[in-house]
């Protein structure tokens, strides 16, 4: 069994790989559109896991089990599309932040779907998390309009993270007691099958930049990195944590997006290590059982 040190580290690790793919997911938009880049990378990710699954033990599901999976999948289809499309008309560090709103959702999803009731401490924990990823873009940000105006996208990208939520949710109550790896195959295949004719009559293959180094290492990053490896690493820690905890996490998201950018100097990170330490107090109260 995985110490708490360990699932602490891993749960790092998927926020760290979470962060990345708000950057690269914009550097791919230039090459394909939305539908067409989160089929690739599901599909892709598919393949990758075909030769791991064992048909003969792991690969026992009804046609019950499937519908579930397929619920679960198209939710997080739609939240990957969401982000796509919404990168066209805002910026990776403004969905970072709207990002944040994520364990919130949560929270309300839960309660009504898991009946998880929240500890006051843990509500408090979930607004000083917001507040700490707003106080971070105000910070590395001289622009006023990223602050005065409100974009389509970031519509777009907020029904796109109420869609996540319930992907987590439903993964939690419907495949948490399934092996993480078989899970993790399921909802990338039926993803990929569920998209499929979007795919051949909106996504525009004939646009593709097939023949772009670019565009071909942003897609192998987002299938290694931020679909498989987030994906597993998901199954794994939602055995360990609850939705609210774990979601918790995404907190983070905004400074490590600003960290693998380079976008400000380090003088302008020091200013931010209020708002971090905040994000860390926030995390420790939603952890917390009292």
């Amino acid at each position: 069994m995985q110490s708490p040190l360990t699932q602490s580290i891993l749960l790092f690790v998927w926020v760290g790989l979470l962060a990345s793919s708000f950057i690269v997911s914009e550097q791919v938009l230039p090459y394909a559109s939305p539908i067409a880049a989160t089929w690739l990378r599901f599909s892709l990710t598919s393949i990758c896991l075909l030769p791991l699954i064992r048909f003969g033990t792991d690969f026992r599901l009804d046609l019950r089990q499937l519908i579930k999976y397929a619920v679960i999948s198209l939710f997080l289809v739609l939240f990957f599309i969401g982000l796509f499309e919404s990168l066209k008309t805002t910026t990776a560090q403004r969905t970072a932040v709207i990002y944040t709103l994520l364990p919130l959702i949560c929270v309300l999803l839960s309660y009504g779907l898991l009946q998880v009731v929240p500890k006051t401490m843990q509500l408090l924990g979930f607004l000083l998390g917001i507040f700490g990823a707003i106080w971070t873009l105000l910070i590395t940000n001289t622009n006023a309009e990223i602050t005065t105006r409100w974009f389509r996208g970031d519509s777009l990208f907020l029904l796109s993270c109420f869609s996540l939520a319930l992907h987590v949710v439903l993964a939690k109550k419907w495949a948490s007691s399934q092996p993480a790896l078989l899970s993790t195959f399921m909802i990338v295949s039926l993803g990929s099958l569920l998209l499929l004719p979007s795919f051949m009559l909106y996504g525009r293959p004939q646009n593709i930049a097939w023949d772009n180094s670019v565009f071909w290492f942003g897609i192998v990053y987002l299938t290694l990195f931020t679909t498989l490896g987030t994906f597993f690493l998901q199954q794994y820690l939602l055995k360990h944590y609850s939705p609210n905890a774990f979601l918790a996490a995404t907190y983070l998201v905004p400074i490590l997006v600003i960290l693998f950018q380079g976008l400000v100097q380090f003088e302008v990170l020091l200013t931010c290590l209020p708002a971090f330490l905040i994000t860390l107090l926030a995390l420790y109260l939603i952890s917390s059982k009292a």
